[in-house]
């Protein structure tokens, strides 16, 4: 098998992988959005392209936007029921941790299964496949 061959055939593989990794769960974006508000994730996170209430920490860790990749569905539901699995990058430690764990609560016994995936859902209609832009 020729190198341009493999390659490309690497290539197609890595896409497929990629691809069932974005495999959505399913959920309901405007009921994510609203127990977004419910449970006040805006008091400690801004949404690119939304209007709710200016964060009361700075800075607010931004969602959503313009990334290469957006976080798969698994990535968001971590985030949610499991904040201190890993912690957000580019932002004071002091912000984002105390302790060694995250500020951030964890609401794998506060929320719903259906709750996590509406979430989820309203999270990933947030992102945006691409080049990063500055402004976001």
């Amino acid at each position: 098998m020729s190198r341009s061959l493999a390659s490309i055939m690497c290539l197609i593989v890595l896409a497929a992988s990629v691809a069932c990794a974005r495999r959505q769960l399913g959920g309901d974006p405007e009921k994510g959005r609203r127990a977004f508000v419910e449970y006040k994730c805006s008091a400690c996170h801004d949404v690119v392209g939304e209007t709710f209430p200016p964060a009361s920490v700075t800075p607010a860790v931004s969602l959503g936007g313009r990334v290469l990749l957006p976080p798969s569905d698994v990535t968001l539901r971590a985030d949610i029921t499991m904040p201190s699995s890993h912690f957000a990058v580019g932002y004071p430690q002091e912000q984002i941790t105390k302790s060694g764990q995250s500020r951030m609560p964890d609401y794998s016994k506060v929320l719903t299964q259906e709750q996590v995936k509406d979430l989820v859902a309203y999270l990933r209609t947030r992102y945006q496949q691409g080049l990063p832009s500055a402004t976001h």
